[in-house]
Parts: structure tokens; C-alpha cells; sequence
């Protein structure tokens, strides 16, 4: 029994020698992370007819990378995006979205 005890103490004791110190690599890891540039743009988009226009432009935008959300409206013609645009660009959406059928007159809000 008392060898038991001997060895519940030193594995207790060998797991906390396992846990990362300050400084080791796992900080820097979390430290040079990437931290994402959120962009949120509305786009006027000419063409959407109907709800399924609306998830076919949705699944094509959502496959880009850093894609954050998508949503339509084929009843005021638009598509909002929020996107990391240190990971995808503005080009890269409209083309998607012109890959999908529709048409990208420009952003709602600016002059196209």
C-alpha cells in the first residue's frame, strides 16, 4: 500500500512538470496567431430571381476562405458579405458571385 502512494505522488508530480512554462513555444504560437480583419460589405447584385438564387450565391461565396457570412436578397437585388480580407479579397466575392450567374453592378451605397 505504502508503494501505492509512492507511485500516485510521482505521477501527479511528473504531470505537472508537463505543463507549458511562460516563454515556452506554445505561447509564441498563440501569440503570432492570425487575428482576422473583419470587412462587411453589401453588394448590389443584378440577376437573383428567386430563394434558390439566393443559396446559390450563398454556397458559392461561403467556399472562399475567411468567409464569415453571407445573405441575399433577391427582392432588393443585394448580397451582404463579412469577410477577413487578410484571407480573401473583394475581387475574389464578385467573382464568385459572376462564377454563379449573377451580375455585381457594384456596392450598394457607393457610386458603381
Amino acid at each position: 500500500m505504502k508503494y501505492l502512494w509512492i507511485i500516485i505522488l510521482a505521477l501527479a508530480l511528473g504531470a505537472c512538470n508537463n505543463a507549458p512554462k511562460s516563454g515556452d513555444e506554445t505561447d509564441s504560437e498563440a501569440a503570432t496567431e492570425h487575428v482576422a480583419d473583419w470587412v462587411e460589405v453589401t453588394l448590389d447584385v443584378q440577376g437573383m430571381t428567386c430563394d434558390g438564387c439566393e443559396n446559390a450565391i450563398k454556397a458559392g461565396v461561403e467556399s472562399l476562405p475567411g468567409i464569415e457570412s453571407v445573405e441575399s436578397s433577391h427582392e432588393e437585388a443585394w448580397t451582404k458579405v463579412k469577410y477577413d480580407k487578410s484571407v480573401t479579397s473583394l475581387e475574389e466575392i464578385k467573382g464568385k458571385i459572376t462564377d454563379t450567374g449573377y451580375e455585381v453592378k457594384g456596392e450598394k451605397g457607393k457610386d458603381s
